[in-house]
């Protein structure tokens, strides 16, 4: 009896282990393949601060949606007991990488949080870490006993769980980096009011930090620094919020003209609708979709509507680049890298707002032509 007990204690740990593996799995690559750019900018944060090299935009995001893939896949074959030691197999040997990634990553610190789970949950590097370690233990036990994981389907169905899973992932990664993120987890989802949120958060404090760079050196100055000589090249202005800032994301929404001044209170008090043509790089966006910004930005002049283009490239030459390829009429304010990509997933990314709530975004894949725009300001009148 007391074999008997021990045998099915064992088996109950191991499925127990294994649904809360794939309970993660799932998770993780749902909320990648939902926001798919996130990805890339974490991978970005990866690349710049352990290698010398960078890689393509359009690379990392088949990585994001591949990574996204992978993860998803191996949760449904472990829910559903799918090649059983073949699946454990993989997922000890991944767990290993991803703890020993996180080790060096708590050690170095080189990104403030891994990027797992994305927008939607958020962990330190300790918490990664101990997370990891919790999951390797459960893949080593699954790995160890895989033949007392329980088997839901024949061999015939096997093949057609994988194949929809393929499908229905790759498929939802890619709507979701066309029309922008199902879910938003960002502090600059649709309905957000910006203006108050802006507003209520109007003590928050902020470390400036103004970033040059010369020969592939990059020199960080704070706003009570000298300038340096005319050899470094200005790249742009941080403002980091100081404290806690999970409930004051949205205090990052902060615009300049080409002077320096702030304009943030002339974007978000203005009345009725403004669009935001975002363009976090200059040199690097979409240069596919211009005759449809260009439309946009001709209904805005048509309609007296406002229209800003916001974009972290602060230089003359990568402003002059875009107007020379695009033939854009319209000036150019600054803003905060991250902060751009997080308003709107897109290179570029067209936000529509009304009295200075967000009401409607596009990425650089789906941007509305002329009809769709009468259209949308109709029904939002």
């Amino acid at each position: 009896m007391t074999s008997k007990v021990k045998a099915l204690g064992l088996t109950i740990a191991v499925n127990v282990c294994r649904l809360l593996l794939a309970a993660t799995f799932i998770f993780s690559g749902f909320v990648k393949a939902n926001d798919p750019l996130g990805m890339v900018y974490k991978l970005e944060d990866y690349i710049h601060a352990m290698a010398w090299f960078t890689l393509s935009d359009t690379f990392l995001l088949g990585c994001a949606v591949l990574l996204a893939l992978f993860e998803f896949t191996l949760g449904i074959y472990l829910l559903f007991g799918i090649r059983r030691r073949l699946t454990a197999s993989i997922t000890v040997i991944f767990m290993v990488l991803m703890t020993l990634l996180t080790v060096y990553i708590v050690i170095a610190n080189p990104v403030s949080d891994c990027g797992c789970f994305g927008d939607v949950l958020i962990l330190s590097n300790g918490a990664t870490l101990a997370k990891n370690i919790v999951l390797l233990a459960t893949a080593i036990l699954v790995f160890r006993y895989y033949r007392l994981q329980k088997e839901f389907f024949g061999e015939g169905l096997k093949w057609l769980v994988a194949f929809l899973t393929l499908c229905s992932i790759i498929g939802y990664a890619i709507y979701c980096i066309i029309c922008q993120p199902v879910l938003d987890f960002r502090p600059y989802k649709i309905g957000t009011n910006l203006r108050e949120a802006v507003a209520s958060t109007s003590n928050q404090q902020f470390e400036v930090k103004i970033i040059y760079e010369k020969d592939g050196q990059t020199l960080e100055l704070t706003a009570e620094d000298d300038d340096p000589d005319d050899t470094w090249t200005y790249v742009e202005t941080k403002r980091i919020p100081k404290g806690d800032t999970k409930e004051l994301a949205t205090t990052d929404f902060y615009v300049e003209d080409a002077d320096g001044e702030d304009i943030t209170e002339d974007i978000l008090l203005a009345d009725g609708y403004t669009f935001l043509l975002i363009i976090p790089n200059l040199r690097n966006a979409d240069e596919g979709c211009v005759d449809k910004v260009n439309e946009v930005y001709d209904y805005t002049q048509d309609h007296d509507i406002g229209f800003y283009c916001l974009t972290s490239s602060a230089t003359p030459s990568d402003q002059q680049y875009w107007s020379d390829h695009t033939g854009a009429e319209y000036s150019y304010h600054l803003a905060e890298e991250r902060m751009l990509k997080t308003v709107v997933r897109g290179q570029p990314g067209l936000v529509l707002l009304h009295d200075g709530i967000i009401i409607k975004k596009w990425s650089n894949y789906n941007l509305p032509d002329e009809e769709e725009l009468s259209e949308q300001l109709r029904v939002d009148s």
